[in-house]
């Protein structure tokens, strides 16, 4: 199903929109999830230029230098970006569904378990 991509979306989260709208059939709900996912990349991509076009330090409130306050915000819309794409929960390569985060983690934590005995299993 062709669903056409947001309004206002930059070169960037079109591309991303494009990439996963050709690879995937998501629900309304995770079409809402990549729209924000897009639109993050998008912010990126201002913030990404305007730290390459502007000064990377900066003078402080007592004169000391200091990193732009660009560096914080792409940090956090990474982070951001990192959580909306792991929420899309997308089957990696070779995969039928994918995990959401809580069953990624549920998967991590009984990997850990198995482990666990399993040297405990040898040991004794």
């Amino acid at each position: 199903m062709d669903v056409q991509a947001p309004a206002g979306l930059g070169e960037a989260g079109l591309q991303l929109w494009q990439d996963i709208q050709q690879g995937y059939e998501l629900a309304p709900d995770e079409r809402a999830v990549l729209t924000e996912a897009c639109r993050t990349v998008d912010e990126l991509d201002a913030i990404q230029s305007a730290l390459s076009a502007g000064p990377v330090m900066m003078v402080g409130s007592t004169g000391q230098p200091r990193p732009s306050g660009l560096f914080a915000e792409a940090r956090a819309h990474r982070l951001v970006l990192s959580k909306l794409l792991e929420q899309l929960a997308l089957p990696a390569e070779g995969q039928d569904e994918g995990k959401s985060p809580a069953q990624q983690q549920a998967s991590k934590a009984a990997s850990v378990r198995w482990a666990l005995q399993r040297e405990r299993d040898g040991a004794a």
